[in-house]
C-alpha cells in the first residue's frame, strides 16, 4: 500500500511524504498520540540499556527522538541514525545541534533495505514506527540484521491492533475518523494521515511479524504490548 495514487514505487512516495510533513512531524506525533509516544520510546530505550550497548543503529530515525534517547543512556553510547527522508534528517540535525549531541549522534540519509557495507558491528538496532513503511519488510529486517554483531538485539516499536474489543472500537474511530482530519489539516497533507491508519491495518499481526523476524534470521523473538496493544515492541537477537 502506498501513501499517494501516482505510479511511483512505495519507497519514493514514502520519502516524499515524510519530506512534506517533516516540519510538523514532532508536533503531530505528540498531539495525536496525547504524548504517549514519548513513553513508548522511553520503554524501548530502557530495554536497550539492559544490553549496555556502545554502538546503536537507529533506522528510520525521523527527527531524532529515539536517537537522542539512546545517546542519553550513557556518555559511552554512539548512535548512527538513518532515514530515507532528507527532510526528516534535516529536522533531526537541528534538534541534535540544540542538544549539543553532534559528537555522539551521526545522521545519514539511507535506505533501511540496503544498508551500506560500512554499517556493521552494531550492538543494537532500533526502528520506531518505521517498519510498516518499508517497501519490502523481510528485506529490511535482513538488512538490519547484517549490521548487528552476533548477540546484538533488534528493537522494533510499531503501531498494532488493540486486544480489548471495547477499547479497540474507540481506537479505530479515533485512528480512522479523527486523526486523518486533524493531521491532514495541520500538516496540509491529508493523504499522509489517511495512509497512517491504513498502513497500520495492513501491518502483520504480532504472531505473523514475529514469524517474519525468525525467517530473517533472528532468535529469541518476543513481543510486548503497550497501551492495550495500540503499539508493540518486538525484539530479536542475531545468533
Amino acid at each position: 500500500m502506498k501513501p499517494y495514487e501516482d505510479g511511483d514505487e512505495k519507497k519514493s512516495q514514502v520519502r516524499r511524504m515524510f519530506d512534506r510533513i517533516a516540519p510538523t512531524y514532532d508536533l503531530l506525533n505528540h498531539l495525536l498520540s496525547f504524548g504517549v509516544d514519548r513513553s513508548w520510546r522511553r520503554r524501548v530505550v530502557r530495554l536497550a540499556a539492559e544490553e549496555a550497548p556502545r554502538r546503536v543503529l537507529d533506522v528510520a530515525c525521523g527527527t531524532g527522538d529515539m536517537a537522542v534517547g539512546l545517546a542519553r543512556m550513557s556518555p559511552h553510547v554512539r548512535v548512527t541514525g538513518i532515514d530515507l527522508s532528507p527532510g526528516m534528517i534535516e529536522g533531526a540535525r537541528s534538534k541534535i545541534a540544540r542538544l549539543a549531541l553532534e559528537e555522539r549522534i551521526e545522521l545519514k540519509v539511507g535506505d533501511a533495505e540496503a544498508l551500506e557495507d560500512s554499517e556493521r558491528g552494531f550492538d543494537a538496532a532500533t526502528v520506531a514506527f518505521g517498519v510498516r513503511n518499508f517497501q519490502d519488510i523481510p528485506r529490511g529486517l535482513e538488512s538490519i540484521g547484517r549490521t548487528l554483531r552476533p548477540g546484538g538485539r533488534l528493537f522494533v516499536l510499531e503501531f498494532s491492533t488493540p486486544d480489548n474489543r471495547l477499547f479497540g472500537a474507540f481506537y479505530r474511530f479515533y485512528f480512522h475518523r479523527v486523526l486523518p482530519v486533524v493531521g491532514g489539516w495541520l500538516s496540509r497533507d491529508r493523504k499522509a494521515y489517511d495512509y497512517l491508519p491504513r498502513s497500520v491495518d495492513e501491518f502483520p499481526g504480532p504472531a505473523e511479524f514475529l514469524g517474519l523476524m525468525r525467517e530473517a534470521g533472528y532468535a529469541d523473538c518476543r513481543a510486548e504490548a503497550l497501551w492495550f496493544g495500540v503499539a508493540r515492541i518486538f525484539t530479536g537477537v542475531k545468533p
